[in-house]
């Protein structure tokens, strides 16, 4: 979606999209209905006729939907586990670290509880913004060079500095992969056609001949509710760090609690 869509919050959203389209509905049933009805005394099947094209059209419609549901919802939940992940790689490396002898133990540790601070304070809300966060890359190359220059003076040190230099090699991994989805979102082509699709499916649920408007606005409006409310599901999670359900920062601050 857009950027002015993150600048209103969630209820906001979907406030504008059922207005839009409901009054799309709504506008729709009062140009239309009556042209139906006539169009319907002219075609004796013309009932037959709208229904099958509702039918193709609607099926259509709502296969694309679900589908892109599916998909947005599913990198939702892979951003979701990606961050668990990075936490989760990064406990283990404070955990290695943290039988390193003095002075390299307080200065590895002092590096990732400075990490974290930076992820759940900086980075967090940069990401909401849309921006990414600079110095993200540091903590992990000062970690990553006092490990290098780290001597060990037996073999057990050694061992523990090879796993350390290991575990720090997982937990780069995991945070290149939880920084592809800060970017992730559908693209603008594809928000087109949901949209575009959405007034479709609207302006043809219009033609259904009826024998009072009212019936008929009832009926479209619903059908325009139903389509408004899918696509701020959609909406909501399509950027898993910016929709109006965000990725929570919570593995990160529990990690955090653990260091102390």
């Amino acid at each position: 979606m857009r950027d002015w869509s993150h600048l209103v919050p969630g209820w906001v959203l979907f406030l504008i999209f059922l207005t839009f389209f409901v009054g799309i509905a709504a506008l729709g049933v009062r140009l239309l209905h009556g042209r139906a009805k006539r169009v319907c005394g002219a075609e004796p099947k013309w009932l037959d006729l709208i229904t099958h094209t509702i039918m193709i059209a609607g099926t259509f419609y709502a296969l694309l939907l679900a589908l892109t549901a599916f998909s947005v919802y599913g990198t939702y939940n892979q951003a979701s586990l990606s961050v668990a992940t990075e936490a989760a790689d990064l406990s283990a490396l404070y955990r290695t670290v943290s039988e390193h002898p003095e002075p390299a133990r307080t200065q590895l540790q002092g590096l990732l509880r400075e990490h974290v601070e930076f992820m759940v304070n900086e980075a967090w809300p940069a990401y909401q913004q849309g921006n990414s966060a600079d110095g993200e890359l540091e903590a992990e190359n000062r970690v990553h060079r006092v490990l290098l220059k780290f001597n060990p003076k037996s073999e057990k040190e050694g061992q523990l500095n090879s796993l350390a230099l290991s575990e720090l090699e997982k937990w780069s991994e995991a945070r290149q992969l939880r920084y592809t989805y800060t970017t992730a979102a559908l693209p603008t082509t594809l928000w087109f056609t949901l949209l575009f699709g959405a007034l479709v499916v609207i302006l043809l649920s219009c033609f259904i001949p009826t024998q009072t408007r009212r019936t008929s606005m009832i009926l479209v409006c619903a059908v325009a509710t139903m389509i408004s409310l899918l696509l701020f599901v959609v909406e909501g999670v399509d950027e898993p760090f910016r929709g109006a359900i965000v990725v929570s920062v919570d593995p990160y601050v529990k990690a955090g609690q653990a260091f102390d």
